[in-house]
């Protein structure tokens, strides 16, 4: 079940579109050559990757490679075999940055939480990872994710959960999604390994929303972030079919997304970089698995066909 390779490229590198993990999301290729740049401020450093793109990449309407959705090739998530996505519960990471909100430029942090909440999904065990999003030092997002592994160390994300916030108080749902029911398709959020050979992979999609895809740009790097230097990134450009240029992110081994860089087709153009990574202590992991439990209890109101008659949740400890 392994990540399938297609035809060779040139080595150029998180809910889903939050969908992925990831609510503000989307991109573009170019048909001729495509350039990426990074620039790693605390390190000054820049980073550029360029080569011509296969004509599959290049089409933004390639809906991207698919692997079989099989309930039966699917392990426990809290073994952890992915390091670009780990799925170890406790560990926490901040990541700081800039959103625009109408026509301003405010900060913009997201502290993603690995929880130990874990939920049925079409036969398959995920694991809750929770995103808490602020603007301007205010809640704007809380989101969860729920994330499963496959027997090749491949990341699937099998459903999603996002309210959206002002002022401090609940607005509205952004996305609620459960698996395959109500049309919505399954895909891989993370391949175990990708290089100079993978082509675009499938994502997934809620319903009523189009389809997200991966597409390397980039594999093998050194990379600098305000946390701190890592080898072996993988840059990943992550967005719609139809509209593929969102976003550019920088997964490192050990710790997932260091950075995001955006691209035409971001909406918000939200920029942030690994600032912090921890491990939770047992009151903390609680804290946070016990807001999953909650924002669960909250969407079985909101969105009764979605989460009403689900299973719900519970936690390995």
């Amino acid at each position: 079940m392994h990540m399938p390779t297609l035809a060779p490229r040139p080595a150029i590198a998180s809910t889903l579109d939050r969908a992925g993990g990831h609510s503000r999301t989307a991109r573009v290729l170019s048909c001729a050559a495509f350039v990426a740049v990074l620039t790693a401020a605390s390190a000054g450093t820049v980073v550029v990757a360029q080569g011509p793109m296969p004509s599959a990449n290049a089409d933004p309407n390639f809906e991207g490679t698919r692997v079989a959705f099989d309930p039966a090739n699917f392990v426990d998530p809290t073994l952890d075999t992915n390091p670009f996505q780990p799925l170890k519960p406790g560990q926490q990471f901040v990541r700081a940055g800039t959103t625009e909100v109408g026509s301003r430029v405010v900060p913009h942090e997201i502290i993603t939480t690995m929880t130990d909440v874990i939920r049925i999904i079409n036969g398959v065990p995920t694991i809750a990872m929770l995103d808490e999003s602020t603007d301007s030092n205010e809640v704007s997002q809380l989101s969860i994710d729920y994330l499963a592994l496959d027997t090749d160390g491949n990341v699937w994300i099998l459903g999603g959960y996002t309210e959206d916030y002002e002022g401090g108080a609940f607005t509205n749902t952004d996305s609620a999604w459960l698996g395959t029911a109500n049309g919505s398709e399954v895909g891989i959020l993370s391949p175990a390994t990708v290089d100079a050979n993978t082509q675009r992979w499938f994502i997934g999609n809620a319903p009523d929303e189009k389809a997200s895809v991966g597409t390397p740009v980039e594999v093998g790097i050194h990379a600098c972030v305000t946390f701190g230097c890592y080898d072996n990134v993988r840059v990943v450009q992550e967005g719609n079919i139809g509209a593929p240029d969102n976003e550019n992110k920088y997964y490192a081994p050990g710790v997932g997304v260091i950075n995001n860089v955006p691209l035409d087709a971001s909406l918000h153009q939200d920029t942030f970089q690994l600032t912090n990574f921890v491990e939770l202590s047992p009151e903390g992991l609680a804290e946070a698995s016990q807001t999953v439990l909650d924002l669960e209890a909250h969407a079985r109101q909101v969105e009764p066909d979605v989460f009403g008659s689900a299973p719900e949740s519970r936690r390995l400890h």
